[in-house]
């Protein structure tokens, strides 16, 4: 799948020279935004991110540039955002359960009570009153900026190699790598399965060398990333989790801007987020098509799976409210966009 409308890109220079030339943030000019994903280049979020570069340079007239660091090469998942937050990058996008160490109540969006919720209704709650109250809590946490709309990162499926999915009770004994997140650890082992936390860039040999037997994912990430080289062979949605990834700043790079430039920034921002969801949603269908010519079976789970699975989790979720701490505000705004 393929980015909307894409022109020009920004190629890096090479992390070697960058972190050759400074140890921190701090030694890099201050219009210049170092931006690290973990995606590789033909991935959308890395498309929609070096067109960002690109267009952020050319709105504010040269006074904002930025330089994208693709698949990792200066931060994997587990680092990036601890990296942004101490001004070794200026910019990187996470999803949810990447966060979720440093802020708890992201664990919200993987409770039960979710399950089965649209990606439109998915959307509206990041989009509100609950999006606003985690964005001021991760700025509060982490010393940065969350400086616009969440990317959308669509249906998040299960991906297996060797064993079919086709059944919730194909889960037990199998060892699945999500990319974090306590609660996707709680809900996997509620299925009889292991979870295993691990970053994306290691997850392809993982999958190779059988350290693990699934993997967490969109369809998107699954084909751009090639994965089927790795072995993926059959996919399962539990109309479970709806994913979204989360743009965070650095703090001080934010400051140092004015307010024009912050104007500028986040404008392109949401209008790129907003082409990238809908690009995700006409793609999901484009791409599991793409995936099935290649040999990956896809299973959606029966009504019954589904209700069996909701009353399973169901009965962990206050347990799990209590021990990840998310805070009954964050669980009341939550319920809210369920009615």
């Amino acid at each position: 799948m393929k980015f909307m409308n894409i022109t020009g890109s920004v190629r890096v220079l090479g992390a070697a020279c960058l972190l050759a030339a400074s140890t921190g943030f701090a030694a890099f000019a201050q219009s210049n935004l170092v931006i690290t994903i973990d995606t590789g280049p033909g991935h959308l979020q890395t498309q929609m991110m070096n067109r960002f570069a690109a267009e952020l340079e050319a709105r504010s007239g040269g006074a904002m540039t930025a330089q994208v660091f693709d698949s990792a090469q200066l931060f994997n998942s587990r680092d990036a955002g601890r990296a942004v937050a101490r001004g070794d990058a200026g910019m990187t996008i996470l999803t949810s359960p990447a966060l979720s160490r440093v802020e708890p109540n992201l664990n919200v969006f993987d409770l039960p009570m979710l399950n089965g919720m649209s990606v439109e209704q998915r959307t509206a709650l990041v989009d509100g009153a609950l999006g606003e109250r985690l964005n001021a809590a991760l700025a509060a946490n982490m010393d940065i900026v969350v400086p616009g709309k969440w990317l959308l990162l669509g249906r998040v499926m299960y991906w297996s190699t060797q064993r079919p999915l086709n059944t919730l009770a194909d889960f037990n004994g199998l060892q699945v790598r999500i990319p974090g997140g306590a609660a996707n650890v709680a809900r996997l082992e509620a299925l009889g399965a292991t979870a295993v936390v691990m970053p994306f860039a290691d997850t392809p040999l993982a999958l190779q060398q059988g350290v693990v037997d699934a993997t967490m994912g969109s369809t998107e990430t699954m084909l751009s990333q090639n994965l089927v080289d790795t072995g993926i062979r059959h996919a399962f949605w539990d109309e479970g989790i709806v994913g979204f990834r989360i743009p965070i700043v650095n703090g001080a790079y934010w400051n140092g801007l004015s307010a024009d430039e912050r104007t500028i920034f986040t404008t392109l921002l949401n209008e790129l987020v907003m082409e990238e969801r809908v690009t995700v949603i006409a793609g999901e269908v484009s791409d599991q098509a793409a995936l099935e010519a290649q040999g990956v079976t896809f299973v959606t789970a029966s009504a019954e799976d589904v209700a069996r699975a909701r009353e399973i989790l169901m009965g962990i979720q206050d347990g799990l409210i209590a021990e990840l701490g998310i805070a009954e505000d964050v669980v009341a705004l939550a319920a809210a966009g369920i009615e």
